[in-house]
């Protein structure tokens, strides 16, 4: 009966030096890659026959010397060479590619003649395993398939090893009688404890007794129970110095579930737990910071809502803080300021604008609007990601009332609130230089009070200041919002007249004029009543009569007095001719 490797073909290759290697790719699993050597083509086309379709990629060589030419260009994981080859035997090859590639696995086909040679290779730790001549095909296939997986482990060994050794994390390995049966060098460094003084020791060394934390006989527990335990506890170093340390402990069953050791991580968390008591100090610095700030503060969602108010906000908007922190800001806004403080909002959020300050306006909880000094910007992660607004918020409703108090002494008239003479000279200006632009006309009224010194002759100054306070009113109903009505001093009032159509349109404001303030005033103030007010009036237009304040006003005063000499109670328009008189 012939044997297998009798029935392989018979074409035999050409000498070794002239030989090429081949390569049948069963598979595209480069991780799987086996090198046949053997000079004999009929024993390496028998042996491909038995391993096609196995998941293999095959590599095939005549000669140990093309063999190594072959690993040195090919990854190969398992190598199986014929022992007796012309030239360098399938030892010498293996011996050479042990040395030069320690990862293969390396195996010998050989005949029964070989095997006490074989076996001290074996023993010497040059070769895995060796197979008879002639070989059988399921032995065959299931040695190569057994050198695959050790060879998958030893690389798993390997590296885990590199890992047991050069990883940051201690790591010790304790046995079934709680004792330590290794640690790797980062444990050692951890805790100052070498590798030969702790191994055979119980890891209850490492514990320090500290109140508040899991004991030891709970952390045995757990593990027992779910063959796991990780949490935080306070250990010790071999010079007795206590440290935080990260403790993950976790059981390792054999294949049929039964605990075989315990493997524990342990990590030195001082520098994590330093930073984060650094950062809950700085995290109660800025509470309360921001609680107890003299001005309000709040954290704002990207959507509007206020999700955290200080103590000087709720203050300032009159709420309490579970009412705040419901409301959104533009609760909080008064419905004509909405659109630009929401523009201002857009501008933040797509980084146009990196700080937005301005003086606004609140809507408290009573109704009342305040002023306020508001400085908002977005506070952003890392990566620039938007995540919130921080808002402050400074009521200057005090300020604005004082502001508006020393602009009504500079701009205007103490006693009837009107413009007063530095607000009328401003306020002309700009109608003037409106009236040049758009070649319109404007008018400037000149008036006093008939008889006005009487009233306070008869009656006191009280009683005179207020019929100036009632005549400043009828003044003011008598013009349009944009005219400007002023008190010159004493009882004398100009108005100034924006934009007129015609000089008739003057004519009409002033006729108006000498109307109201010839009805008699009704001084609840003083229990009086005077009937005997009247008024004199003096127009002036420009461009007609005047082109700047000064000769305005003097054209409408010398109008005024010609108005009185005419008898009083009525209007004059200027003319030339009164300049003359």
């Amino acid at each position: 009966m012939q044997t297998q490797a009798e029935a392989a073909d018979n074409v035999r290759l050409p000498e070794c030096s002239e030989k090429k290697s081949t390569m049948t790719a069963n598979t595209t699993n480069p991780g799987r890659t086996l090198l046949l050597v053997d000079d004999e083509a009929s024993l390496l086309g028998a042996l491909k026959r038995e391993l096609h379709g196995l998941d293999y990629v095959l590599l095939t060589a005549a000669c140990g010397e093309e063999a190594l030419r072959v690993l040195e260009e090919s990854e190969v994981q398992v190598i199986l060479s014929d022992y007796r080859m012309p030239g360098m035997s399938g030892v010498e090859f293996l011996t050479v590619a042990r040395r030069l590639y320690p990862d293969t696995v390396r195996m010998v086909l050989s005949g029964y003649a070989d095997i006490a040679a074989i076996t001290d290779a074996v023993n010497l730790g040059y070769i895995y395993k060796f197979i008879n001549k002639p070989w059988d095909s399921e032995q065959l296939r299931e040695v190569v398939h057994d050198a695959f997986a050790h060879h998958d482990l030893v690389r798993q060994g390997a590296l885990f090893s590199r890992i047991f050794a050069n990883t940051s994390e201690g790591i010790l390995i304790v046995g079934k009688d709680a004792c330590i049966l290794s640690v790797n060098p980062a444990f050692s460094a951890t805790t100052g404890y070498p590798a030969a003084e702790i191994i055979g020791l119980r890891p209850d060394i490492l514990y320090a007794e500290r109140g508040g934390q899991t004991g030891i006989a709970e952390i045995v527990e757990a593990v027992a129970r779910s063959g796991q335990w990780a949490g935080e506890i306070w250990s010790q170093r071999e010079n007795g110095e206590v440290f935080p340390a990260a403790i993950n402990i976790s059981a390792i069953h054999d294949a049929n579930g039964c605990v075989t050791q315990f493997v524990g991580l342990c990590t030195d968390i001082t520098e994590r737990k330093q930073r984060e008591m650094a950062l809950l100090e700085s995290e109660k610095r800025f509470r309360d910071f921001m609680e107890f700030a003299p001005i309000g503060m709040a954290i704002v969602a990207l959507d509007g809502s206020l999700v955290k108010g200080n103590q000087a906000l709720c203050r300032i908007l009159g709420y309490s803080r579970e009412e705040l922190e419901g409301l959104s800001f533009e609760q909080l806004t008064p419905a004509d300021d909405l659109a630009a403080d929401l523009a201002m909002r857009r501008k933040l959020l797509e980084g146009a604008l990196a700080l937005w300050q301005a003086e606004k306006r609140y809507l408290r909880k009573d109704g009342r609007l305040i002023w306020v000094q508001l400085t908002a910007s977005v506070l952003r992660d890392t990566h620039g990601a938007a995540q919130c607004f921080d808002v402050q918020v400074e009521d200057i409703s005090e300020r604005r009332q004082h502001q508006e108090q020393i602009r009504q002494l500079a701009y205007f008239d103490a006693l009837t609130g009107l413009a007063n003479r530095r607000l009328l000279q401003d306020r002309l200006e700009q109608v003037l230089a409106k009236a040049r632009r758009d070649e319109t006309l404007a008018a400037v009224i000149f008036l006093d009070l008939d008889h006005f010194k009487q009233v306070n002759d008869n009656h006191g100054h009280e009683a005179g200041d207020e019929l100036l306070k009632v005549a400043a009113q009828r003044l003011s109903h008598c013009v349009r919002r944009g005219d400007t009505v002023a008190r010159q001093g004493g009882d004398e009032f100009i108005v100034v007249l924006a934009e007129i159509s015609d000089i008739a349109g003057a004519e009409r404001v002033a006729a108006k004029i000498v109307q109201a303030l010839a009805l008699p005033f009704e001084l609840a103030a003083v229990n009086l009543t005077i009937t005997t007010i009247t008024t004199s009036v003096g127009i002036a237009v420009f461009p007609v009569h005047g082109t700047d304040v000064q000769e305005l006003l003097k054209q409408a005063d010398l109008a005024m007095y010609a108005a009185k000499e005419g008898g009083r109670n009525g209007y004059r328009l200027y003319d030339a001719a009164l300049r003359e008189r």
